[in-house]
Order: structure tokens, then sequence, then C-alpha cells
């Protein structure tokens, strides 16, 4: 009697050798699955080891710049957080009187949707009075803040750039699977962004300045997603009502950029890779920031109410005791 066991390599072999074949095949195929079997729980327990190891290795302590030496302080003017990007003090920086912006009391950030365990326990040490979120209702959605519980700070929602926000994402996001970026210009799609924080959003931002004025001088922090574009412009204004030259306030929108980038690398390697280069190219530029961006932001201003004085006065509701308020609290 004859079979064919095509698994010993042969055809055509006699039942007793096939059926030796065959144990002995099946003998080696085992010792062979339990090599592998050994080698990948070895390759586990490793990477287990390793990642066990990373997990007690300290985080750098958070360098916190106003408890630093004052010539110390400029060079540590984003804070090491593990997982929140962009977080910065706008303390240090000159008026055009020769004043400085306080430390500690004004600071700019992204999303808190990545916060680590230890940059909860920083942000109790920065005993910040409010943090205001600037994002949309999709933006939160999708990406909720992780924050000390109790936060131990007044929680303000000023949603920008709702509607519109959403409306952008989709479009892009129809492009990016579609791959048709033709007449899609994401330099104009962000210059339109910030033309509308000086009129149609002026609302918001007036909230913001109310509240930065409710604080009294106590810390507070306020954010976006990439703590660049509403975050940048809320950041521009308040520094110009302190008398921050606009050079100065330029200097600072445009620090965003490379740290708004870092944060979102690895987003932009994925969609390089999977999506193309066309993608990644025209996001990329989305994810940054241009001077060409704030410019066109403070030129709508000057084109719709006359003047930054006058937006002030009539678009943010600020009366001169606000003012000389806020740059007595906040100006050192």
């Amino acid at each position: 009697m004859q079979e064919i066991l095509p698994g010993c390599g042969l055809y055509l072999l006699p039942l007793h050798t096939a059926v030796l074949c065959s144990r002995k095949s099946t003998a080696a195929n085992l010792e062979s699955v339990l090599t592998k079997k050994k080698l990948l729980w070895s390759a586990f327990a490793i990477m287990l080891a390793i990642v066990a190891l990373i997990q007690f290795i300290p985080a750098a302590p958070l360098l916190i710049p106003v408890q630093l030496p004052e010539n110390q302080r400029a060079a540590h003017r984003l804070l090491n957080f593990e997982g929140i990007a962009n977080f910065r003090d706008l303390g240090g920086y000159a008026t055009e009187q020769g004043q400085h912006v306080k430390w500690g009391a004004l600071y700019r950030s992204g999303t808190f949707a990545r916060s680590s365990r230890g940059d909860l326990q920083g942000l109790q040490k920065l005993q910040l009075s409010a943090l205001i979120d600037f994002r949309s209702s999709m933006e939160k959605e999708e990406e909720p803040n992780f924050l000390p519980d109790p936060p131990g700070f007044t929680l303000i929602e000023i949603p920008t750039l709702d509607d519109g926000n959403k409306a952008l994402v989709g479009e892009v996001m129809e492009r990016v699977e579609s791959g048709d970026f033709e007449g899609f210009d994401p330099n104009l799609a962000m210059i339109t962004a910030n033309r509308q924080f000086a009129t149609e959003f002026t609302p918001q931002f007036r909230q913001f300045m109310h509240a930065v004025l409710d604080a009294k001088g106590t810390p507070i922090v306020w954010h976006c997603s990439a703590g660049k574009d509403r975050t940048g412009f809320a950041a521009a204004i308040l520094l110009r009502v302190l008398g921050v030259a606009q050079d100065v306030v330029m200097r600072d929108y445009m620090e965003s950029k490379q740290h708004a980038l870092a944060a979102r690398k690895n987003q932009l390697l994925l969609l390089r890779t999977f999506k193309g280069d066309e993608a990644a190219d025209k996001l990329g530029i989305m994810m940054g920031v241009e001077e060409a961006w704030l410019r066109a932001a403070f030129d709508e201003i000057d084109t719709h109410w006359g003047s930054f004085d006058t937006y002030v006065r009539e678009g943010l509701q600020l009366s001169k005791a606000d003012i000389a308020q806020l740059q007595s609290q906040l100006l050192e």
C-alpha cells in the first residue's frame, strides 16, 4: 500500500516508511516551533526588561524659570514637560518703556492630552489660577486634556474656530485621502484664519483678555492644540497691550515653529510614509507658523478697526484703567 506524503519531501513511499518519516517530520517541526517560541519569549522578556528599566529611569526635574537665577531663565523659557508640548513662560520680554513681563505669571501651551503623571505634579508647582482652552468641541472630543484631579485651578473654555476648524479639517482629510491638493494653498488657509481672529472671533479674544484681567496677576495658562495659532494670537495681543514691541512679539510667535513641528514629527513621518510627500509637505506648513500669518492678523486689525488702540478699546473692551491694571500686575 502506498500513499502520497508530500510533507516528507517524497511522493511514493511504503506505509511504514511514510509513518516513520511523518513521525520524524512531526518531531522536527515541533522542535523547530518550540525553538522559535523560546526565541520569541526571550526577545519579549528582553523587551519587557528594557521597558521596565526605562520606567525606572527618573525624568529630568521640571525647571521652572521663575525659580531659577535671573540670568538662566530665558534659556529655560520652554518648560521641559514630558508630554506637554510648546509650554512657554512669557516672562522677561522687554516693553518699549523699559519694563519687563513678570516671570511665572503668563504661560502659553499646546494640548494637555498627553500629560504624564510627572507633568501633573509639575503643573501643580506652577500654582496656576486658571487654564484657558481655545480648542473646538471636536478637538476636545478627540484629544481630551489630562489634568490634575482636582485641577486646583479654574477651567475656562473659549471655543474658537469651532465650525471653521471642523470644516477645514474635513477638507484637508478629504484631500489627504484622495491625494488631490490642486488649488489648495495652506498658507492662504492660515492667513484667512488669522484674519478671522481679528474680526469674527473678537468676542472670544475679548473673553480671554478679561480672564487675564480677572486673574489679577496670578499665574495663568492658555492653549489650543499645538499652542501656536489661537494661542499665538492671544499671546501677541496681550504682549502688545503690555507694551512689548512688535518685533519681540513676532519673535515669540515664531518660537512655536520648531516646537510645534517637533511635537507632530511622528504624525508627519507616518503621513509621508503612507500618503506621500505632497500631503506631508502641505500639512507640514500648517503645523508650523509663518510671520505672514500674524502680520495678516494685525493688518486686519488696522483695516477693520482703524488702529490697534481702537481694537483694544472697542473690540477687546479694555479701558485705560484696565490696561493700567494689567501693566501694573504683569510688569516688573
